[in-house]
């Protein structure tokens, strides 16, 4: 009782798994969080939550999303918890973490995956969730042998971390961020970049200043914050399952969200990020690149600038300093 007197409880939703390699660094990463949790006095515990991992779970965990959103909402409803950190990075896990959060409504802030490093093989750049598919229809077809497709298993994921082409999970992460639920710049650092770590523990920290200062995601995820995840959707070409988790995500905010609105904000979006499977390169060149904050400071005057976000200044105010690096990317 002692320990916990005076300090903010904060509960560390953590989704890690042995059969989940996109959250296969979470048992270290719930660490920095703990530590950023100390340093800013408050109180960690961990709450381990259902993993929903895309390269194992079968037919698909789609069928568990509204499973682990369930889940979610209870853990924080169910224990004497004053605010949360929310780990999830594969597919699902996104919007089902924040769709619990949403709920409950307790102060919370999300800690994405981040993508894993790219891949390399023979000279070629791989892309997990494009290129896998390209190489096991060739296996299928007797134009790969078996030993060159075990090359190429061992070159196209080289580290912890969710698919790092634009897929469901960058995308998702991505549109968090703009939704105003990460720190700026969370979901473009790679998982096991060092990046990664510093903001895991800044995301502790935060935490705790969240309960304080009583801002809850419900204060944050307003219809324009909504619109700004639609651009951001948009700008990055990304995954069409994110249609689905934001009409989902935004029921959970009470924001009805019909289909027109995704059609009409896709008319005045142009398309901005090269990434694969729809362009060139990957998450790890987009992080070189300047990242999110980069391409929402080149979105200009299609972002709401003026929505809080979760370290408590505007999102215009995290992008304003954002550089692009890497302009093909």
């Amino acid at each position: 009782a002692e320990d916990y007197a005076g300090k903010p409880v904060i509960a560390i939703v953590n989704t890690w798994s042995d059969l989940n390699p996109c959250h296969g660094h979470f048992r270290e990463r719930a660490e920095d969080v703990k530590r950023g949790v100390w340093q800013a006095g408050g109180f960690p515990v961990e709450l381990p939550a259902m993993s929903l991992g895309e390269p194992f779970m079968k037919p698909s965990t789609m069928l568990y999303r509204n499973l682990l959103a369930m889940e979610t909402e209870e853990l924080l409803r169910a224990n004497p918890v004053d605010g949360v950190v929310l780990m999830g990075g594969c597919d699902k896990t996104v919007p089902a973490l924040v769709m619990g959060a949403l709920s409950m409504n307790l102060p919370a802030i999300f800690v994405p995956a981040g993508p894993m490093l790219r891949g390399h093989w023979r000279g070629k750049t791989l892309g997990s969730g494009s290129d896998v598919w390209k190489y096991s229809a060739d296996l299928r077809a007797g134009v790969l042998p078996p030993s060159a497709w075990g090359e190429m298993e061992d070159g196209i994921a080289r580290s912890n971390g969710t698919c790092m082409t634009m897929g469901t999970a960058s995308t998702m992460a991505a549109v968090t961020e703009a939704m105003g639920l990460t720190l700026p710049g969370a979901s473009s650092i790679p998982a096991v970049d060092s990046a990664h770590a510093r903001m895991a523990a800044a995301a502790g920290r935060r935490a705790v200043e969240l309960v304080w200062e009583g801002l809850a995601p419900r204060d944050i995820v307003t219809r324009a914050a909504i619109d700004n995840a639609i651009t951001t959707l948009m700008a990055l070409g990304g995954s069409t399952n994110a249609v689905i988790h934001l009409v989902a995500m935004a029921g959970r905010a009470g924001i009805e969200l019909p289909l027109s609105r995704f059609d009409e904000i896709s008319r005045t979006t142009p398309v901005l990020a090269n990434l694969r499977p729809s362009g060139e390169y990957l998450m790890e060149d987009f992080f070189y690149a300047g990242g999110l904050r980069a391409l929402l400071k080149n979105l200009g005057d299609r972002l709401e600038r003026s929505c809080r976000t979760v370290n408590g200044r505007t999102i215009g105010e995290n992008i304003a300093d954002a550089e692009v690096f890497l302009p093909d990317v």
